[in-house]
């Protein structure tokens, strides 16, 4: 008797241990289920944007990003804008929020007017225009102030984005196509002037 009492024992300490052991499994994947977060491994969030006039989507970290100095906000500096240029693909510049590439630009069409070598008097002719309105009235004046800066505001940038499509759209031209594009357009417009001249001397209206 003293054995089988023994045995008995020992079949019930194992099931114990089995049933505490299945318990502890349950409440420990209840714990992690409840209580426990598991972090999955950071994925970083591909951009894309909308480039050229056909609005092909390019992953961001595909183009020509900003490498200039920023100030406040992350917004660019002034001095380290490159002012896009249609012929040069090498120019063309994308910030990564909306808000600063309109910022970019925006600087970028005044830092082309600034520095216009055609037009050295840019800041002296801008306050001329801007003052003559006031000789007029205060209205007309006021008037025409809110609409330039609504224009500087709005209207420049968007030029600087067209400009940017321009150069996407050319991106693989080279010097030796851009030059055979202008040569075809003033040969085009050279027969246009012809045309016109022979009608007017043909008496055509």
């Amino acid at each position: 008797m003293t054995g089988l009492g023994i045995f008995i024992l020992v079949v019930c300490v194992i099931g114990a241990a089995s049933v505490l052991s299945w318990v502890a499994k349950q409440v420990a994947g209840a714990y992690r289920y409840f209580f426990v977060k598991e972090t999955a491994p950071a994925v970083k969030r591909q951009k894309y944007l909308n480039v050229g006039h056909a609005g092909k989507l390019t992953n961001y970290e595909d183009l020509p990003h900003y490498k200039g100095r920023t100030g406040l906000f992350g917004l660019p500096i002034y001095e380290d804008i490159i002012v896009p240029d249609k012929h040069n693909y090498a120019t063309v510049v994308y910030m990564d929020n909306p808000v600063k590439q309109w910022v970019y630009d925006w600087m970028a069409s005044w830092k082309a007017a600034a520095d216009d070598k055609d037009n050295p008097y840019f800041t002296f002719w801008l306050a001329v225009a801007l003052a003559v309105p006031f000789l007029f009235g205060k209205m007309i004046g006021v008037s025409v102030l809110i609409g330039f800066v609504l224009l500087f505001l709005f209207g420049a940038p968007s030029g600087k984005r067209a400009v940017r499509r321009m150069a996407e759209n050319a991106k693989d031209f080279t010097p030796d196509t851009w030059r055979k594009i202008y040569k075809e357009v003033a040969e085009s417009r050279e027969r246009e002037d012809e045309i016109v001249r022979a009608i007017r001397r043909s008496g055509i209206h």
